[in-house]
């Protein structure tokens, strides 16, 4: 119940992400989590949580996660931990408490020692080299990167698409411009693999940053545009600040200060929004940049002052060295005292210390002009030339190419994929169209063999109606035959001897004789009736059964002055069979006899009723009853249980003496 409850979630997830946004996201995570399930499902949903506000509200952010903490500690699992940790030092060090963010990843690195914890393992790598790779230290970051996507290697391919992307990153910020877009192009084809539209944002900023350096602007500009949108559909604000930042460097590169300007303020004030302090002192240093550039120094030197301070309480040393260096030549610049050379120098051995080329070419550009106004040309054209060498490395004609080569060949690998998915689509589609003609064709075959079966059975039952009909009809001729030679024909011979006797009688008895021979004529007549009567189709219905046997009762109990009870109570409308109602009737009229001669009752209780599928008959009386082992045994009783065999019927008679006589017949119904 468990894995279809977390499936059900994550299908959730995945549909609002793709088709609503990130508030369906939220309200469907928040809604999982009121539920208080205390398992690993709500820890997954809350280091989900944790990972959504982190793009919108920090105090959010942090709110959830050490609720995720202190759930993982109840259930004693190291996964809900690792993640939780993982993602206070994200918060930590974008919050600029560096103190905070190095205590948690120190506690990630103790779990992720545990060898049955890989998990752990790629939390601490991946944390580990985006923490270096944020102060500035990025040739200590890039191998923990690299170790956290091999880890992923066979894992999630979202979580090693997002992996993929962040070694890009780091290479990026190394000045490694080929290996940059290799990575991030390959992380973009994860990303559109699993539909994964937030990823897919944050590729095409990253392609964007790739061209950006390579000063290919409009290609720049297109990416950080598309990477927006996405971002906007999505409610990313931090993702959003980001692509506001990269669009006012375009703008800055392009001589569009207005522009960049109208960028860099709104991405300002979205990152001190989201308190966000290391984006903070990274737009302060654009914006520095920008006014540095466009003259308006004393503005310049506040916002390089404000990001200083950011900086170094975020710990990035590779821009507190940018930030120092572009003071020393706005000082150069405003004729202000001159720095001392080792200054330039260290700056220029921290960014290449950190590995990041780009801005120890810059830091050359800078001590050249340093040399250049100290009138010392010969140091002035060796910095030059290294920070030209530098710079044709990572931004020269032949990455472009590489690049363009790369970018190519996703596109193509692209369109190929495509063509290869509308192949697939022909292909099923066919495959479908053949499926629905073969379909059709065992339906219309199943239909009409459907109909001959039909056919078949119906005269098939009509067949076996028509002799079931005549093995009735049969039964009832042998039964009549049966009844005439038995009953009627014994009582002829009867008749035949009395009269033959009368002639001849001379002791005047002829009288006795003739009584005899009217008696046996008149239960001729009405074995007759009976017999007539059970046969007729018109009786076949129960209530033409219950008119027949209340005449019986009224004509038998009104002269012996015996009060009865009639009740059918529950009566439906069904049929017997002839044998049935033959039975019936002979076993209730030989009850009623036997009760209005020999009981001595003056009450009769005769109730018929519809029980399930039985029809049972019950008849009580208030008579003297009798013992049936002492009785002298006699026809009548073994033939009412005869009768009752015949029609598959139980026969059950109770009778105590001096308490009455009770008979119940139990008719099965077809």
């Amino acid at each position: 119940m468990q894995k279809f409850v977390l499936c059900f979630l994550i299908l959730i997830l995945a549909t609002a992400e793709v088709c609503s946004g990130q508030t369906k996201v939220i309200d469907s995570l928040q809604r999982f989590i009121e539920k208080h399930s205390r398992d690993t499902n709500e820890i997954r949903a809350l280091d989900h949580l944790g990972s959504e506000f982190m793009r919108k509200d920090m105090n959010k952010a942090k709110f959830y996660v050490y609720q995720q903490i202190a759930l993982a500690k109840d259930l004693q699992t190291d996964f809900g931990l690792a993640a939780a940790y993982s993602g206070l030092v994200a918060i930590h060090q974008n919050e600029g408490t560096i103190d905070s963010a190095q205590y948690y990843l120190t506690l990630l690195e103790i779990l992720a020692k545990n060898p049955a914890n890989k998990k752990a393992a790629v939390n601490y790598a991946n944390s580990a080299g985006l923490f270096y790779k944020n102060q500035g230290n990025i040739k200590d970051a890039l191998p923990y990167l690299l170790e956290a996507l091999r880890l992923l290697q066979n894992g999630d391919k979202t979580a090693r698409a997002g992996q993929t992307l962040n070694v890009g990153n780091a290479y990026y910020n190394l000045g490694d411009l080929k290996n940059a877009a290799d990575y991030h192009l390959k992380a973009l084809v994860l990303f559109e693999e699993v539909k994964n539209k937030r990823g897919q944002s944050f590729c095409f900023n990253s392609l964007g940053n790739d061209y950006l350096d390579l000063k290919q602007y409009e290609t720049a500009e297109k990416y950080f545009f598309q990477s927006e949108k996405l971002k906007e559909e999505l409610g990313d604000k931090r993702g959003v600040l980001t692509s506001w930042m990269s669009l006012g460097v375009v703008y800055q590169q392009t001589n569009k200060a207005d522009l960049s300007m109208l960028y860099f303020n709104k991405a300002l004030e979205r990152a001190r929004e989201l308190k966000l302090s290391l984006e903070e002192s990274r737009l302060l240093f654009n914006m520095g940049s920008l006014l540095k550039q466009t003259k308006k120094n004393e503005e310049a030197a506040k916002k390089f002052s404000g990001a200083l301070v950011l900086a170094r309480q975020s710990g990035d040393s590779a821009l507190v060295s940018r930030i120092k260096t572009y003071f020393i030549s706005m000082q150069n610049e405003a004729q202000k005292e001159v720095k001392e050379e080792q200054t330039l120098l260290q700056n220029i051995k921290i960014s290449l210390e950190s590995g990041a080329l780009d801005n120890t070419a810059e830091g050359h550009f800078e001590l050249a002009k340093w040399y250049e106004s100290r009138k010392q040309f010969d140091k002035a054209f060796e910095n030059l030339k290294l920070a030209q060498q530098l710079t044709d490395s990572i931004k020269g004609s032949q990455v472009i190419f590489q690049l363009k080569r790369l970018e190519e060949q996703y596109n193509t690998d692209k369109k190929e994929k495509e063509i290869a998915l509308l192949k697939k689509d022909q292909e099923l589609q066919t495959v479908t169209l053949s499926r629905q003609r073969v379909i059709i064709t065992l339906g219309i075959i199943a239909f009409i063999s459907a109909l001959i079966i039909a056919g078949l059975l119906i005269n098939r039952f009509r067949v076996m109606n028509r002799s079931k009909r005549l093995l009735e009809i049969e039964k009832v001729r042998n039964n009549i035959a049966r009844d005439l030679h038995d009953d009627m024909g014994s009582a002829l011979s009867s008749i035949n001897i009395l009269s033959q006797v009368a002639l001849v009688e001379k002791n005047g008895n002829t009288q006795s004789y003739l009584q005899r021979i009217g008696d046996q004529s008149a239960r001729m007549m009405e074995d007759m009736g009976d017999m007539v009567w059970s046969i007729n189709p018109r009786n076949d219905s129960m209530s033409q059964v219950l008119i027949r046997m209340r005449e019986f009762a009224s004509e038998i109990f009104e002269l012996k002055n015996i009060e009865y009870q009639f009740t059918d109570n529950g009566k439906e409308h069904f049929t017997l069979n002839a044998e049935q109602r033959k039975n019936l009737f002979l076993i209730y009229k030989e009850t009623i006899n036997n009760a209005a001669k020999y009981s001595q009752a003056d009450k009769i209780e005769i109730n018929l009723r519809q029980q399930d599928h039985f029809l049972v008959m019950s008849i009580k009386d208030n008579g003297q009853g009798f013992d049936e082992q002492k009785i002298k045994a006699g026809n009548g009783l073994r033939n009412l249980r005869e009768r009752a065999k015949e029609i598959s019927a139980t026969f059950e008679l109770k009778s105590t003496v001096g308490a009455g006589t009770e008979v119940n017949l139990k008719v099965p119904l077809a």
